[in-house]
């Protein structure tokens, strides 16, 4: 799974979160370092922040849905506030899941699992 999200405590607790699976859990806080972790690694998750510097999750969706080779990675959005124009507007571009920023750990971990 890759973390992409500028809050170093996001990072921290999504680490923590899943810490008595077996995770292979990597982190960067922007888009364009999880555009490189991704073409690299190929993770089954990515846990993407649409605020992020760099480049924003929006952009970094795009990318990994307009390459085959990411395509199939479960890519699962979090974001501050809900709104159901904008989670549409995800869906479109091939967000397959959405949580929001203020989630406890065990509703994170029984999404993703």
């Amino acid at each position: 799974m890759l973390t992409v999200d500028d809050s170093k405590t996001v990072r921290i607790i999504v680490r923590k979160s899943f810490k008595s699976f077996v995770y292979d859990g990597l982190a960067v806080q922007n888009g364009v370092g999880g555009l490189v972790i991704a073409a690299k690694q190929t993770p089954e998750i990515i846990l993407l922040y649409i605020t992020i510097p760099v480049m924003d999750g929006v952009e970094m969706l795009t990318k990994i849905e307009s390459d085959p080779s990411s395509k199939s990675i479960l890519v699962s959005m979090l974001k501050a506030e809900a709104g159901r124009e904008n989670v549409m507007k995800f869906a479109k571009i091939g967000l397959r899941d959405y949580i929001g920023k203020l989630f406890k750990e065990d509703i994170l971990v029984n999404k993703l699992s």
